[in-house]
């Protein structure tokens, strides 16, 4: 090997390496040693070709037909290898390696390397050959790959399950990387920026910069957040993933936010709740839904489902009036999703029990008072305000609610705030009247 040679394939390499992305020019032997051979491999990747969706489709090992949507075509190495009498007297040796060509694929690209090098004998090749593989690919109908045909199958024992992995691996990698050095243009702030500053929602594919969207998760994440976090797109329903979203809430909001997704997720799973206990919180399980009973792993604090004290067996539940009454208002006002949640949470037959009772309630307050001796409900269906309760035998002014004379129960009627009013309501005022005077 002369000097000018070597002197030569550093220079190329050099080249080379600054038009290639980050990385995807690899040393395999001691270049910095002059007297070994130099040897390395290129990764050609496809972004620049147009419309670069593909399809990957085969049968499985089982018999079991598969397709697989990839958003660009894998890349695929060039292993090359310099003669110390490059490229005044040799051309370089090429191996090409690929997980999806088929055989007659491969023999293409090597015919095209093969052709290339004897066009431009004495030049430098590199180069060349990697913008001719891609320019051969770019021509080919690798719209589809078909695995089954794939040159690699069953080289060095290489199932078709486990190409599948590889491939659909190398093809998130080069989307990902066609991402990053791709210019967008926010549809928030309007700015172009490199997709390294972006956002991509998936399935949706909508792109948004970093910038916009930390700064509207973070405003909603302030108040009270009980969904994830959405695409800006208006109307789209995708979601972004757990670290995008710790990356724009930061420190101080994230932890706030990932409680509050918890107690969501708490309150969706069957027979699940959380326990009521101050220093725990943690899921409990209903281990007996028809006593109500639920058991905290966590606290080993057992307590009934619906008071949330601790766990009273069949005894009557001593439920707050508050409690009741907010869940009855929960139920009167929701729609058929939340009265299904709150029959997950309390039991079908426990709601229906207690909003049966609530009306029950309701209407004894709308239709019936109380004795002011015994308290029983009492219902008036007609006649004057003078009641009668049959149970303990008083009488009472429906008006007012006071207790009667058992003796002349119509002299309430006769002075005071009632009367004259024996019969209101009920009669005209001549029938009022001529009634009043028969019962005094």
């Amino acid at each position: 090997m002369t000097a000018e040679n070597r002197e030569t394939q550093l220079y190329e390499l050099k080249a080379l390496e600054s038009v290639l992305r980050e990385k995807k020019l690899t040393k395999t032997s001691d270049w910095s040693n002059e007297f070994v051979e130099i040897e390395g491999i290129i990764e050609i990747g496809f972004d620049s070709i147009s419309n670069p969706k593909v399809t990957l489709e085969g049968t499985s090992t089982s018999g079991e037909d598969f397709k697989v949507s990839l958003d660009i075509l894998p890349p695929v190495r060039l292993e090359f290898r310099l003669p110390k009498d490059y490229p005044t007297e040799s051309s370089p040796h090429f191996t090409l390696e690929s997980y999806w060509m088929t055989e007659n694929q491969m023999k293409m690209c090597e015919a095209e390397l093969e052709k290339i090098c004897e066009e431009n004998l004495m030049m430098g090749v590199l180069f060349l050959c990697y913008q001719g593989i891609i320019d051969l690919i770019e021509n080919l109908p690798t719209r589809t790959i078909r695995l089954n045909d794939a040159f690699f199958l069953g080289k060095n024992g290489e199932s078709i399950e486990s190409l599948k992995k590889k491939i659909l691996g190398k093809g998130e990698e080069a989307a990902e990387e066609h991402f990053v050095n791709t210019l967008f243009d926010c549809e928030v702030c309007y700015d172009s920026l490199m997709g390294n500053m972006c956002i991509k929602f998936q399935p949706c594919s909508h792109v948004f910069c970093k910038a916009c969207t930390f700064d509207y998760y973070r405003s909603i994440a302030k108040g009270l957040v009980s969904k994830a976090m959405p695409c800006l797109a208006e109307g789209c329903k995708s979601e972004a993933p757990q670290m995008v979203i710790k990356k724009a809430l930061g420190e101080e909001l994230y932890p706030k936010y990932e409680k509050t997704m918890l107690e969501k997720a708490i309150r969706e799973i069957e027979n699940t709740v959380e326990c009521p206990g101050e220093n725990c919180k943690k899921v409990a399980y209903v281990t007996m839904r028809e006593l109500n009973l639920v058991e905290c792993s966590y606290c080993q604090f057992a307590f009934c489902n619906l008071c949330k004290q601790t766990f009273h067996g069949i005894s009557h539940c001593k439920r707050k009036k508050e409690q009741r009454d907010r869940m009855i208002k929960q139920w009167m006002e929701g729609d058929e999703s939340v009265r299904a949640e709150m029959c997950r949470l309390f039991g079908e037959n426990n709601m229906t029990s207690l909003v049966e009772q609530f009306l029950h309630e309701e209407w004894l307050d709308s239709n019936t008072k109380p004795c002011p001796s015994c308290h029983v409900s009492i219902e008036k269906n007609d006649g004057c305000h003078k009641m009668h309760c049959t149970k303990c035998d008083t009488y009472f002014c429906w008006l007012c609610g006071d207790a009667l004379s058992k003796w002349n129960p119509y002299a309430h009627f006769r002075q005071g705030a009632c009367e004259g009013r024996l019969f209101e309501g009920v009669l005209d005022e001549e029938e009022q009247q001529g009634e009043e005077e028969n019962a005094g």
